[in-house]
Order: C-alpha cells, then sequence, then structure tokens
C-alpha cells in the first residue's frame, strides 16, 4: 500500500502530544455522559469504538466526525466485512447482483467511499492543516496515482486506527473491573503521581502490557516468509535441533504465544506485576504488534492514547463487572455485551 510507505517513521514527539492531546479532549465528552448515567451500565466495547474512533478522526485526519458518521461507518463497515468474508466462494462477487448480501455489501462500499471523499475533501479546505498528521502523508505522497487510491487507504487507516485500540481498552478494563485489588493497586498509583506523569508511570505501563498479553486483539498474529534457513538448536526434549529451511511460510498465532506457559507463569491469569521483572524469554515472546517491517505502524499512538485513557479513568473511577458477556473473533478478538458500570470516587 502506498500509504504504508508514506507513514512508515516512528512517530515523532509532537505527534505524541497531539494524539495525547486529543485524547484528552474527547475524554471530557465520555466523562460526561460516564457522570450522567449515575452508575448505570455500559457496554465498554462499544463505548471505547465511539471514543476510539472520535480520538483518530481528529487526531489522524484532523476531521470531526458526527454521531451519525460515526453510525453510518461502523454498520456499513460491518456489512461490507462480513461480506467479504464470503469471497472465496466462486462466482459469488460476479454474480452478486442477483445476491442481496452482495448487493447491500456494494452499497455499504460506496457510501464508506462517500466518507472518505468526504474527510477528504474537509481535509482540502483547511487552512494551516497540521504537517506530518496521517493525513497530510497521504495527501501529499506523490507515489499515489489518484485521489482514489489516497480515500481507500484512508478507509483502511481509520478501520486499523480505531478498533484494535478500543478493544484493547474495553479487555484491559474489564480485567481491572474482574480483578479489584489490581485496579486499587492502580487507582493509589495514580493518586500519588503528578497528573502531567502519570502517562509514563511503571504500575500503568504493568497494566496495559498484561493486558495487551492476556488479550490480543491481533490475536490471529501474522504470517512472514523465512528469508534464510532457521535453526533452533536443542528444540525437542531430546536435544535435536529444529531446521526451518529458506522460504518457509510461518504462522505466529499472537493469542498461543502470549499464552504459551513456557515464556509465562499462569498465562491466563491478569497478573500485571509480571512486567516489574520479566524473564528474557516474556520479554521475547511480548509482541502483541508483532515485530520487523511489517508490524503495526501506529502502535505509539497507540499507547500513547490507552495510557492516556486508562490514567484518567482509573484515577477518577471504580469499575464493577455487571455482566461479563462474550467474546468474539472477527478481524480482532473483541468483548461482547461486557457490561461495566463506574462509581465516582
Amino acid at each position: 500500500s502506498p500509504a504504508k510507505k508514506s507513514i512508515i517513521y516512528p512517530s515523532p514527539p509532537r505527534h505524541i502530544r497531539r494524539m495525547r492531546d486529543v485524547t484528552m479532549l474527547k475524554l471530557e465528552g465520555f466523562v460526561a455522559n460516564l457522570d450522567a448515567r449515575q452508575g448505570k451500565g455500559f457496554d465498554v466495547g462499544k463505548e471505547m469504538i465511539y471514543l476510539t474512533l472520535q480520538i483518530i478522526c481528529d487526531a489522524a485526519f484532523e476531521y470531526k466526525m458526527s454521531a451519525s458518521e460515526q453510525e453510518e461507518f461502523l454498520t456499513e463497515l460491518e456489512l461490507v466485512l462480513k461480506e467479504n468474508r464470503n469471497s472465496p466462494i466462486p462466482l459469488r462477487w460476479r454474480l452478486g447482483r442477483f445476491i442481496p448480501k452482495v448487493r447491500r455489501s456494494r452499497l455499504g462500499s460506496k457510501r464508506l467511499y462517500k466518507l472518505g471523499e468526504r474527510m477528504f475533501t474537509s481535509y482540502l479546505e483547511l487552512e494551516n492543516p497540521i504537517k506530518g498528521t496521517v493525513m497530510d502523508c497521504i495527501v501529499n505522497d506523490p507515489k499515489y496515482t489518484s485521489d482514489k487510491e489516497r480515500i481507500n487507504d484512508m478507509i483502511i487507516l481509520l478501520l486499523a486506527g480505531h478498533d484494535t485500540t478500543a478493544y484493547s481498552l474495553a479487555w484491559t478494563l474489564k480485567e481491572l473491573a474482574k480483578n479489584p485489588e489490581e485496579q486499587s493497586n492502580l487507582h493509589a498509583n495514580l493518586l500519588v503521581t503528578p497528573k502531567e506523569e502519570r502517562n509514563n508511570l511503571k504500575a500503568l505501563h504493568n497494566v496495559i502490557k498484561e493486558g495487551l498479553r492476556l488479550h490480543p486483539v491481533a490475536a490471529l498474529g501474522g504470517i512472514r516468509t523465512c528469508t534464510q534457513d532457521i535453526v533452533a538448536e536443542n528444540y525437542t526434549k531430546d536435544g535435536k535441533s529444529l531446521v526451518i529451511p529458506k522460504g518457509s511460510r510461518i504462522f505466529l498465532s499472537t493469542m498461543l504465544t502470549l499464552h504459551n506457559p513456557d515464556y509465562f507463569v499462569n498465562p491466563d491469569t491478569f497478573i500485571p506485576s509480571r512486567w516489574e521483572n520479566p524473564s528474557d524469554k516474556a520479554v521475547s515472546a511480548y509482541l502483541p504488534f508483532l515485530t520487523g517491517p511489517r508490524n503495526c505502524l501506529g502502535q505509539s499512538l497507540a499507547y500513547a492514547e490507552m495510557r492516556t485513557v486508562l490514567s484518567r479513568l482509573c484515577a477518577e473511577y471504580e469499575f464493577s463487572i455487571e455482566n461479563e458477556g462474550t467474546s468474539t473473533f472477527f478481524m480482532t478478538y473483541k468483548p461482547i455485551n461486557c457490561i461495566l458500570s463506574a462509581k465516582k470516587l
């Protein structure tokens, strides 16, 4: 993708600061709604989706997405992605005009593109756009052959930039609600830390790392092709080596790796303190964003967003579980119908 080439750089400090500032601004609206609920339950997965969608639109694309546009984007995106699962079915797309779900998916694609056009046009009309944002990189990248390519990449990045962070936040808040001692420990550490330093708090980082480990939203991981022979010495119990020949395709499951008892003690338990002094094996196995040139482009921005959201919420509220709900995997690993309540502290 041209977008991959145009924004493949470490996010400079000014963009990290912008992500933090935008997140704090959008959090004000979320906190106001939370207070208005007066302790009534809320679906943490859905609420985090709405919050992160607002944040990514503003921080990356300098666009204020309306509530109706949010609903349209999420509804049409789900329809398109679900139909896309059927793409391997022979002739389904070619005969799509006779299949209602395919016709509806095509309409959804057009609506998503129209939304992308509005965002693109809105950006071009800005008098003083911020330099170096995702949108700035896309608009000014000469590798694109048309604005249609730019808009298509915008939609892809908008998808990738909101739901992974949203569900990571949702899973982490759920685990804190399920583990009141861990939640109290984080709350106490936040209160004794000046607000401007809370994003750098070790206890907060440990909670986020453990949430990402226990519930990696990119659960399937990735596929890589070996560029050379790989030899794993003493791979078997009897000391034999394993050779993976050059050209082999390797599937790395993030979920299996991060729950492997060879790397993590009690791997299915939420234990943020494991990151106080982790073993070398645990550090090497911690790959929620994968690694290498095809890792997650926005991981530094995602970390900044998660730290800002959790430092504010966990300092001011106590969360408890009303309904654990279930989980599902479609594109991302997500909580379904997980209802939390928040008590103002």
